[in-house]
């Protein structure tokens, strides 16, 4: 499936919400959120946290994979390195990244 638009994914989590035979609440309790978030996140809510959507999408055991249609030539990377890994589990599953992490800015001391 190709996912253009928010409702996209949304339809996807609901199928596979539906597949498992959870409910909307059922749900809404593993991520921590309303079962009104759920249904407007299933019915492609744009401004949807992205952390929560990509809970959701782990619970539901769904893997999303990306390509470019753009042409490439050969040795080019489509997506460049950080010389500093991210987690993206970490990202998911508590929606900020850690104060311990190297890439966020050293904070300024208050006088």
């Amino acid at each position: 499936m190709f996912i253009r638009r928010p409702s996209d994914i949304g339809l996807i989590v609901r199928a596979a919400r539906k597949a498992r035979s959870m409910s909307q609440d059922d749900l809404a309790k593993l991520l921590g959120v309303s079962r009104l978030w759920i249904n407007e996140f299933e019915g492609g809510k744009p401004t949807a946290r992205l952390d929560l959507v990509l809970r959701a999408l782990a619970e539901l055991d769904v893997t999303l994979t990306a390509h470019s249609e753009a042409e490439v030539s050969a040795g080019t990377e489509l997506v460049e390195t950080p010389t500093n890994s991210i987690d993206i589990d970490d990202i998911a599953n508590t929606g900020l990244v850690s104060p311990s992490s190297s890439l966020s800015k050293p904070r300024k001391k208050r006088r």
